[in-house]
């Protein structure tokens, strides 16, 4: 057995192995909480529910091991060291935050050209987004704009489908009808994410990132491209017109969704400065307590009162870091969960291929690829010159034919 089966094999059984870990993993990402602490969920919210769930696992491990608790969180001098720890780094945090905010804040500091051309810029997008939903005027609104764009596609969509119907060529009706199935039932969907949505929260974004418009945007230009010296002028024209939307509605999304990544920045850091601050002067009282002993010891059920509070001044001590943590798994996660990239796909899409693109990717094989198409250059200018001495022979017969006709 060679490296390469020996490889195969281990990789074969490591898959089945790991099988049923993948299918539970999968099982907790799609549920209800993952998606409320990843997505839906309110950052304070969140913020908060993560901050009781590392009391509440600290508070367990007291109450199973109370004796080594007590004598974990008796020695004053590690205490010392673990808060001072964290208040510098509370502050620390604190300063890089603000430093990332302000490099977000000079973008938006600019002359008046640039807020000029910006402004222009927006009138005409808009102006583009009427014009295509054939509307006197566009929602300011993002998730009703963008309810508009995705009418303005269902409708060329529709309108593909009728300039295809008298089209002879079979298989290019049905790659559009399952392109257009496709598309529609996507759209739909998408609006109905954002029909009553408020920008800011999470399902204006959610609608644009679910909905795959690159992978229809390539499908369509595969349609285009290989069918189009067969395909008459009206059907082009609306297979046009449903690609220029589609990127219409590309540009809009990334727009939108930048917007988004800006006012999660600045509520990432109204929200840890408000935080920060007690949790600073906490912590600082929190040494001078420890420093001078005057911390009370009762008993607290099973437990002293020295562990019950160590713990819960090492809970609020981690807030800073919980709330960027909070704020950071979900941009983290909509990244990750991003379709498309412009007109790339960065994940693998659900949907088959409609068109398959016919291109050798092997690169076993471009040595053959490439002798081929050298070949064929050949041959298409062998048959040009052919063509061409044929013009120049037909030239001139025509010229010697009409020689003795001048001479008489």
């Amino acid at each position: 057995m060679g490296s390469a089966d020996r490889y195969a094999f281990v990789r074969r059984y490591a898959s089945i192995a790991a099988g049923p870990f993948v299918a539970a993993y999968h099982r907790i990402s799609n549920s209800r909480l993952a998606s409320w602490l990843l997505y839906t969920g309110q950052r304070p919210m969140v913020t908060l529910a993560l901050l009781c769930g590392v009391f509440a696992t600290f508070l367990a491990l007291a109450l199973l091991r109370p004796v080594d608790m007590q004598q974990l969180l008796s020695d004053t001098n590690t205490l010392q060291t673990l808060f001072t720890t964290l208040l510098s780094g509370a502050i620390l945090i604190v300063s890089v935050v603000s430093s990332i905010s302000s490099i977000v804040l000079s973008q938006e500091i600019t002359d008046i050209e640039t807020e000029q051309s910006r402004i222009d810029a927006s009138i005409e997008f808009r102006k583009r987004a009427e014009n295509l939903a054939e509307v006197e005027g566009s929602p300011g609104q993002p998730a009703a704009f963008l309810e508009v764009i995705l009418y303005s596609i269902y409708r060329e969509t529709r309108a593909l489908q009728r300039a295809t119907e008298e089209c002879d060529d079979e298989e290019f009706r049905e790659q559009v009808d399952a392109l257009a199935e496709e598309i529609v039932d996507e759209a739909r969907g998408a609006a109905e994410t954002l029909d009553g949505a408020r920008f800011g929260t999470f399902n204006v974004l959610s609608a644009g990132l679910h909905y795959d418009y690159s992978w229809q945007l390539n499908t369509a230009r595969r349609i285009r491209n290989r069918y189009e010296s067969e395909i008459g002028e009206e059907t082009a024209d609306a297979l046009q017109a449903l690609i220029d939307t589609l990127k219409f509605f590309a540009t809009g999304r990334e727009y939108f969704q930048s917007l988004y990544y800006k006012r999660e920045v600045a509520r990432l850091s109204s929200n840890l400065l408000i935080v920060s601050l007690p949790v600073i002067v906490f912590i600082s009282y929190l040494l001078l307590a420890f420093d001078s002993n005057i911390i009370p010891i009762f008993r607290i059920g099973p437990l002293s009162s020295l562990p019950v509070f160590v713990l819960l001044a090492y809970t609020i001590s981690l807030a800073p870091y919980v709330v960027l943590t909070a704020y950071v798994i979900r941009v983290a996660a909509i990244t990750l969960r991003t379709l498309a990239a412009g007109p790339f796909l960065v994940r693998q899409p659900d949907h088959d291929d409609i068109v398959e693109l016919q291109v050798d990717i092997d690169p076993d094989s471009w040595d053959e690829q490439a002798e081929s198409e050298a070949e064929g250059r050949e041959d298409e200018s062998g048959e040009r010159a052919e063509d061409r001495d044929q013009e120049a022979a037909g030239e001139t017969g025509d010229a010697e034919g009409d020689r003795p006709a001048a001479e008489d």
